[in-house]
This record gives structure tokens, sequence and C-alpha cells, in this order.
């Protein structure tokens, strides 16, 4: 080979190899053109476990309660997530006359929580547990409190008493009594406050908060208020719907997507960083009739987001326990001094970026994902009195698609923010942002 053929080869050679990386360098339609830096860390997905005490309502099987836990704490371990679990004192009793702290132990040793259930009952003596009323007074309410924390520190010591899950405890009395037995963390929403969020948000927080002393004030944050942080998860997992709307799998898959929609658009955006939380639970005396729900919960959090990333490279979610949330939650206030995590009282506007979401979803439960389009995505919400609705979004740029296998003709489109337009299925636009869409 001559040196003039050789050097021709060469750059021939050096053309097709740039050709070749500037191919792979472009994205295909619908794909990101880069990974970007995350804002936002993974949202925080609890699993909170409520032990209820022993009463006609919620029965007194200790064995089959004990079975319950024994079950949650497999499950727990073969899917990775973390248990925060509250009990009530007399279940601590019972703990010790079978000579069950093995149990306790196996739940610390996890790297679960263990900490105080309350409700308005005060120990008399072993097993002999009162009933108060509702209007139950603020010393009597102090001795509820007492006993009960006496009861499960007797067990795992108050050092790893993580918290509390109070029920009907108002303010201001409650923030007293978190700073009397130097609680840091509370979770659930203290009744009417998961009433209140459901009615006039659509979902609970999708982010740890600390409330305010003031009375009737269940969602308002107070910077001032140090004492400890509110972590929200929702009520039991079950067909039956609550005091607080619907408990179902496909709502509680649905609560998790509106959380989602509502991180991506802080990705999207490079907004200030914030603490992402969203919880499910259930009861040692409800969970046996749920198992299959939650086990399916829990295989499709793991399926498609926990530990999963976007196609813009974030980390979308992972299991933490209440203490490790509340943990980021005071290394999140310490850098960013005097901002707000959460706040909404009456009359105020909706606290995030979608305030027509929670109504166009309201009547609906999560359906599937639908594979429509590359760089597309796209789930469906099954509505029983009425047809399907969609969110779907792009990850990169507007894509026009045809979305007429699922819905044909015209269709409305919603922004989630109070736009809406017509169009035709067949020449779908699809923005980053998301839209919903309804025949």
């Amino acid at each position: 080979m001559n040196r003039c053929h050789a050097t021709n080869v060469r750059i021939l050679l050096f053309l097709v190899a740039t050709l070749a990386i500037s191919t792979l360098a472009c994205s295909s339609p619908g794909e990101p053109k880069q990974e970007t830096n995350a804002t936002q860390d993974p949202i925080n997905v609890i699993f909170a476990i409520h032990v209820e005490p022993f009463l006609p309502e919620f029965g007194y099987d200790y064995g089959a309660r004990r079975q319950e836990l024994r079950w949650l704490r497999d499950k727990a371990l073969e899917y990775g997530a973390k248990l925060s679990l509250a009990s009530n004192g007399e279940f601590m009793e019972w703990i010790e006359d079978f000579g069950d702290e093995d149990l306790v132990e196996s739940y610390l040793d996890a790297g679960f929580d263990w900490g105080t259930h309350i409700h308005p009952l005060w120990r008399r003596g072993r097993h002999d547990w009162v009933l108060m009323p509702p209007d139950t007074p603020p010393d009597t309410v102090l001795l509820i409190w007492q006993t009960n924390v006496d009861a499960v520190d007797h067990i795992i010591g108050s050092e790893n008493n993580y918290g509390v899950a109070p029920y009907q405890t108002h303010q201001p009395l409650m923030v007293d009594l978190m700073r009397e037995f130097n609680f840091h963390i509370e979770t659930a929403l203290t009744e009417p406050a998961g009433i209140l969020a459901y009615e006039n948000l659509g979902h609970y927080p999708f982010n740890p908060f600390r409330p305010t002393a003031l009375p009737g004030k269940y969602l308002k944050e107070d910077l001032n208020q140090t004492q400890y942080v509110l972590i929200p998860h929702y009520p039991q997992l079950e067909p039956n719907p609550g005091p607080s709307g619907p408990r179902s799998l496909g709502t509680n898959q649905k609560y998790f997507l509106m959380e989602y929609i509502e991180w991506l658009h802080h990705q999207r955006q490079g907004l200030p960083k914030k603490v992402w939380v969203f919880g499910i639970a259930t009861h040692d005396c409800y969970n046996a009739p749920n198992r299959a729900y939650i086990d399916t919960m829990l295989m499709w959090l793991n399926a498609n987001f926990i530990g999963k990333r976007t196609p813009t490279g974030w980390v979308i979610a992972e299991y933490a326990s209440a203490t490790e949330v509340a943990s980021e939650f005071f290394e999140w206030e310490e850098s960013h001094p005097g901002e707000s995590s959460f706040s909404w009282d009456v009359g105020e506007p909706y606290p995030y970026t979608y305030p027509e979401m929670p109504q166009l979803l309201k009547q609906a439960e999560y359906d599937t994902e639908v594979s429509i389009a590359d760089g597309i995505a796209c789930y469906r919400f099954r509505r029983t009195s009425d047809s399907p609705i969609y969110v779907l979004w792009s990850w990169s740029e507007t894509q026009v698609i045809d979305f007429s296998s699922e819905i044909s003709g015209e269709v409305k489109v919603y922004d989630g923010k109070g736009s809406s337009a017509t169009a035709d299925a067949s020449a779908l636009a699809v923005t980053e942002e998301p839209i919903f869409v309804e025949s």
C-alpha cells in the first residue's frame, strides 16, 4: 500500500468513526438528548404499621396479630421495604407474656422503626386498659400517653422509640405532649387532617412539614415549631373506603403517580430541593384480608419506581423508614433555613403545580401503564361511571402521536393547570409537561 493510499484510508476511517459517534450522540425521536442533573432526591416510600388496641372493633386475637407482623416483616425483607411500626401499650404486655421479644428485635435488627401508637386508653393494671371518651381532659390525655409510651419503652428501650402515631390528639395539646416526651417524629395525619386533605387537595401532602400548634389548622406549617416533624402516609390499604376517601390498591397507585408527576415537574424545572414522601399503611388486625393488595403494591413499586431511573437519569423512589425521612428533612432544614416544605389552610390556593389534577382523577383508579410510543409515558386510569382518563408526557420535546388505539376521534386535553382544548386522537401533541386526555 503506497503512502497516499494509506493516508486516504485513514481519512476515510476517521470520517466513518466521526459519523458513527455523531449518530450515537443524537437522540432518537422522543428520547432525552442527554441526562440532566437531579435537583430532587428520590421520593421516600414509607410503609407504616399501626398495632391497634384490644377492643371489640379490632379483635382480641394476639396470636393472629403476631402472625401478621411476622408476615409483614418477611414481606418487607423480600421487597427491600422498610417498616415503621407504632404499637399500643397493651400489645407490648402480650409480647412479654408470650416471650416474643425476638419479634421486636427482628424488626429493629432489620433497621425498621418501632414506636408508639396512641388510642384513648390508659393503663390501670396489666391487661387492664381503660377506654376514655373523645372529650378527655388534658391531664387524662397525658396519662394515656404516659402509660402507652412506658409500655413500649419497657420492651424496646426509650432510645428505640422512634416517635408517635397518635389518634385524635389535637393542637395545641399535641405539640405540648411531643415536647413532654421529647418526640421528634409524628407519622400519619391525625383526623380530621386526612379528611381535610382529601376533601380539599384530593390527596395527602407530598412533603413532611412542621405543623402549627394553632387549633384546627391541621395542614398549616409553622417554621418556628421546632419540636417535631409530621411525616404523612395514607390510611389502611384495603378495598373499603374510609372517612378520608377511597383506600383501594388502584387509589394508592394513583396517589403515588400524582406525587411522581409533581416531583418530575420540580426536576424538569430545576426547582429548589424538597424532601418527598409517599406512605402506605396497614394494621395488625386488618392485614390478613389485604395481603394480596399489599403484595401487589410493593411488587408494582419495585418493578417500576424503586431504584429505577427515568430516561433523564433521575432515580425515582427509594424505601425509607420514618426516622430516615426525618433525618433527611432535618438536614434539608439546615441547608434551607426559613424555606417552606408544605403548608396549606382553608381558603388558600392549591399548594402544588397542577390544581386540576386531583379533580380530573378524583373518581379514578390506576389501571395500567400503556406503551403508546417511544419516549412517551402514558398511564390509564379507570372510572366506574365514565370512560378512562389518561395522563401522558414526553421525555424530550413535544411529540405528535397517534392515540387512536386507546381513544378514536376527538379527545379532550387538559394541562392540569386550568386550560383545556380538543384534539384529534390520531395527531395528539404530547408535551414534556403532562397532559390529561379523555374522550
